[in-house]
């Protein structure tokens, strides 16, 4: 013991306690010491407790966090989806369209539907549709449909598309309808 602790410790008076008072201090301290004891088995116990509860609310808030982007990708592919039939559904009357135009003779009536034509071709501009190239192409199963052939005599020529019956779209990667072509082999 250093010197201020001698001199504290010599300060403080001298107290006489019977030894059963001892004893019941004893039993106190004892006491205290097992309660001590058993509340830090039971901190113990709920901080397990605690952790554990605060792992679950991780996951669920995961488990949440991937469901909401799943549901957002779901939504955005069925919206895709939807403006792509609507789409479809158009396309083939752009072909009416163009029918119409060149069937008409009446110049003013023929007018008129050029311009639902043209309209009609800028919303499906507007929604990101291009005409898919076709006329001069070399043939891509994937881009185009190959209903006729046309024997040719020039080897640059083949697979070749020489004509295009009806034009295909397409809306990014999506086909929305293949070019109808005829092929030259």
């Amino acid at each position: 013991m250093d010197e201020k602790t001698r001199e504290r410790t010599r300060e403080l008076p001298i107290v006489e306690v019977s030894q059963e008072d001892y004893k019941a201090m004893q039993n106190q301290i004892a006491t205290a010491t097992q309660n001590l004891s058993i509340a830090q088995a039971i901190a113990v116990k709920e901080k397990a407790k605690s952790e554990e509860l605060s792992n679950l609310v991780n996951r669920m808030q995961a488990d949440f966090d991937n469901y909401r982007k799943r549901m957002n990708e779901s939504n955005k592919k069925l919206k895709e989806d939807g403006i792509c039939a609507v789409l479809e559904k158009i396309i083939p009357e752009l072909d009416v369209l163009k029918q119409a135009i060149q069937t008409i003779t009446d110049e003013k009536v023929a007018e008129g539907v050029k311009m639902i034509y043209r309209r009609m071709v800028d919303v499906l501009t507007s929604f990101g549709v291009e005409e898919i190239p076709a006329l001069g192409q070399q043939f891509d199963p994937n881009l185009h449909n190959a209903v006729m052939q046309t024997k040719t005599t020039d080897p640059s020529k083949v697979n070749m598309i020489v004509e295009v019956y009806n034009k295909g779209y397409k809306l990014g990667d999506r086909i929305l309808r293949h070019s109808i072509v005829r092929v030259a082999n």
